[in-house]
C-alpha cells in the first residue's frame, strides 16, 4: 500500500472516530458516563453502519494486520487477536496486589525493549491502540490527581483492557464484562513478567503477588493460550527453523488446530496428546522453555480436566479470570460500571444554527439487543424486536419527539427517524444493531431540553454549543494525511453558540486537548495548556454568537485526537469534548 493509501485509510479511521465522539448537544451527564460512552462505541460497534473500526485488526480472527504499514500480511504467521491478549498478559503480569502497583496501567509502553516483551505483537497493538485513546478517556475526565497537569496521560491501559475483551468476544470466546476508567502509568514498572525458562516457584509467586493462586494461573494461562502460537523470529530455542515457510515468515507453530477460534481446543489436545498437543510451550525439545508443560501438570492436571470437561466451563473459567485480570490495577484507581449497551443510543449528535437562529438536530439512534445471559434486559415488549426468536421484524421507522426549552412536548416538531434494511445494519459482539436516521429543524426560540424515541427519553441541551457549521481548520485535510507524523501549523476558527435567556458572559473560554505522540515511546500523553478567549461577535435569533482564531501546533495523528471545551465564567452551560477533527468535513 502506498502511503497516500495509508493516510487516507487512517483519515477514514479518525472520521469514524470524529463522529462518535461529537456531543454538541450535550447529554452525557458525568465523567465516568463519558468514559463508557466512548468505550461502549468501540466494545460494542464493530462492523456494519457505525463500526467504530476497532476491530478491523482482527476482522477476520486469522488476520494479522501491519498496522505500521496499513495493510493485512498473512505470510508472517502472525495473528491481531493473539498479540491483543498477550498485550494485556503482559501488561497486567507485574501486578502486586498488596502494595497497589502495576496491573493493566498502560505501562507496558515504556517496557518495549526488556527481553520479556520481545516480539512484534506489543508494539502492533500500542501503535493502534494510540489512535483511539482521546480526552474523554483520560484520566483529566474525573481523576483529581490528574487535572491541572499540563501534559496528562491518555488511557491506553483501557484500549488494552478493551482489545482483550473484544478480541475473545468477536472470536467465537464469552463475554468479558469490560469497565473503563484506568490511568496511564507515566515510567515503567517493574520487570518480572513470566518468560519460558522462568521456573514453577517463581511463576506461582509472581501470580500469587497478583492476586491468582495456582488453579488460577493454570486456567488463565490456558485461556491466554487458545489462540496464537510462538513464533521462531521471537523464540529460536523454541521453535525449529523448519516451522518458516513463504506463508510462515516468522515460524509460528500455534497453541491448537483453531488458532483463530477462542475455545477449549489446547485444552483438550493438551489432555488427549491429540492434535499440537498444548502447543510449542509444551512439546519443544528444550525441556527447560516448556513452561506451559511445567504449569499444566504442577496439580496432576486436575484444573486442566476441570477446564477441559466441557466448553461451557471452559468459557465461564476464562470469562471469570479474564475479567479479574484486566479489572487488576493499581490502587486508588476506581474503574466505571461494566459497559451494559444500552437498546436505544444516540450517536453523533450534532446540533447547528443558522444566522436566523434556527436550528437542525442530527442524530442515528443505535438500537441493539443485548443477549448475554448477564445483561440486565429493561426493554419493553414493544422493543423486543432485533435478533429475537418470534419477534417481529424491526420497524422501518421510530417517531422521535422535541422537548422544548421549559420541558413542554412540542407537538409541531414531531419526525419519523427512518432506517434502510440493508444499510442501517450494524454488528456487535452481543448480536445485530439498526440504526435510525435523525434530522429535526425548529426555530430557535422553541429551545431544547431533550427529545423522546419510543418510551425513551434523552436530556439534552441547547444553552452552549460549538457551531461546528460556522467553524473551521486549515489546510484541510490532505495536509492531515501529508504531515501525519510531523508536527504543522493548524489555524483553526471556533464558534460557539450561546443561548441569551441565561446571563450572557462577555466572553467564553476554550480549552484545547491535544494529544503528543512522543519518540520510541506508543503512549502519548495530552497537552491541556492551550486556551483561547472567545469574543462577541454578534447574534442569531435567540443565540449569541461567540469566535475566535487561534493556531495549534500537532502532527496529522495528534490532531485527529484532539478535542476542545469551552465554558464561561459565571454560567454552568458548558460545550465539551468536540473533537476538531469534525471540522475536517463541515462542509
Amino acid at each position: 500500500m502506498s502511503t497516500y493509501r495509508f493516510y487516507t485509510s487512517l483519515s477514514k479511521l479518525c472520521l469514524y472516530l470524529a463522529a462518535a465522539g461529537i456531543v454538541i448537544a450535550q447529554y452525557i451527564p458525568d465523567h465516568q458516563a463519558r468514559i463508557l460512552e466512548e468505550l461502549d462505541h468501540i466494545f460494542v460497534d464493530i462492523g456494519g453502519r457505525n463500526d467504530a473500526q476497532f476491530a478491523t485488526p482482527i476482522t477476520p480472527c486469522s488476520k494479522y494486520r501491519d498496522v505500521f504499514r496499513g495493510v493485512d500480511n498473512n505470510t508472517f504467521g502472525r495473528q491481531s487477536s493473539a498479540q491483543w491478549i498477550r498485550a494485556a498478559f503482559h501488561d497486567f503480569a507485574t501486578a502486586n496486589i498488596k502494595d497497589g502497583t502495576g496491573g493493566i496501567d498502560g505501562s507496558i509502553a515504556y517496557e518495549l525493549d526488556r527481553k520479556e516483551n520481545a516480539g512484534e505483537a506489543l508494539k502492533d497493538s500500542l501503535f493502534f491502540f494510540s489512535f483511539f485513546v482521546s480526552a474523554k478517556l483520560s484520566g483529566i475526565c474525573w481523576s483529581p490527581q490528574l487535572i491541572n497537569k499540563t501534559t496528562d496521560p491518555l488511557i491506553v491501559a483501557d484500549c488494552i483492557a478493551a482489545g482483550a475483551a473484544i478480541s475473545i468476544g468477536a472470536c467465537g470466546g464469552p463475554y468479558v464484562p469490560l469497565r473503563g476508567g484506568r490511568i496511564d502509568a507515566t515510567e515503567a514498572g517493574p520487570p518480572g513478567v513470566c518468560e519460558p525458562e522462568t521456573d514453577l516457584k517463581t511463576t506461582l509467586n509472581s501470580f500469587e503477588a497478583a492476586g491468582f493462586n495456582q488453579a488460577d494461573t493454570i486456567a488463565l494461562t490456558a485461556c491466554g493460550h487458545t489462540m496464537g502460537g510462538v513464533r521462531h523470529a521471537t523464540f529460536p530455542s523454541i521453535v525449529n527453523e523448519l516451522a518458516v515457510s513463504a506463508n510462515n515468515l516468522d515460524g509460528r507453530e500455534t497453541f491448537d488446530e483453531t488458532t483463530a477460534v477462542f475455545d477449549v481446543k489446547q485444552v483438550t489436545e493438551y489432555l488427549d496428546g491429540t492434535g499440537n498437543k498444548g502447543g510449542p510451550l509444551v512439546t519443544t525439545a528444550n525441556q527447560t522453555l516448556r513452561s506451559d508443560l511445567r504449569l499444566f501438570s504442577s496439580d496432576n492436571n486436575q484444573t486442566m480436566k476441570r477446564l477441559g470437561s466441557s466448553a461451557e466451563e471452559f468459557s465461564s473459567v476464562c470469562s471469570r479470570l479474564i475479567a479479574r485480570m484486566i479489572d487488576t490495577v493499581p490502587r486508588g484507581v476506581t474503574l466505571t460500571p461494566a459497559i451494559e449497551p444500552a437498546l436505544l443510543k444516540l450517536v453523533d449528535t450534532t446540533l447547528t444554527l443558522n444566522w436566523n437562529g434556527d436550528l437542525t438536530l442530527s442524530s442515528l439512534v443505535r438500537a441493539c439487543a443485548p443477549l448475554h445471559s448477564g445483561m440486565k434486559d429493561q426493554r419493553t415488549d414493544q422493543q423486543q424486536y432485533i435478533n429475537k426468536a418470534g419477534a417481529p421484524p424491526a420497524p422501518t421507522s421510530v417517531q422521535v419527539s422535541l422537548t422544548g426549552l421549559y420541558g413542554n412536548p412540542e407537538a409541531q416538531n414531531q419526525v419519523e427517524a427512518k432506517s434502510d434494511p440493508v444499510t442501517d445494519v450494524g454488528t456487535t459482539i452481543f448480536g445485530q444493531s439498526r440504526y435510525y436516521n435523525l434530522s429535526l429543524d425548529f426555530p430557535g426560540g422553541t429551545g431544547l431540553s431533550g427529545i423522546s424515541i419510543l418510551d425513551k427519553k434523552f436530556p439534552l441541551q441547547d444553552s452552549l454549543f460549538v457551531a461546528y457549521t460556522l467553524s473551521s481548520i486549515s489546510p484541510g485535510l490532505a495536509a492531515f494525511g501529508a504531515n501525519f507524523k510531523t508536527p504543522i501549523v493548524w489555524t483553526l476558527n471556533i464558534t460557539a453558540a450561546f443561548r441569551t435567556t441565561y446571563p450572557t458572559p462577555l466572553s467564553l473560554t476554550a480549552t484545547f486537548a491535544v494529544p503528543i505522540f512522543r519518540p520510541n515511546i506508543l503512549n502519548p500523553t495530552i497537552d491541556t495548556s492551550n486556551t483561547l478567549n472567545l469574543a462577541r461577535i454578534g447574534a442569531a435569533g435567540p443565540f449569541t454568537i461567540y469566535s475566535a482564531i487561534t493556531t495549534i501546533t500537532a502532527t496529522g495523528a495528534g490532531i485527529s485526537a484532539s478535542s476542545v471545551d469551552i465554558s464561561g465564567k459565571n454560567t454552568k452551560a458548558k460545550a465539551e469534548f468536540f473533537k476538531i477533527f469534525r471540522l475536517f468535513f463541515n462542509g
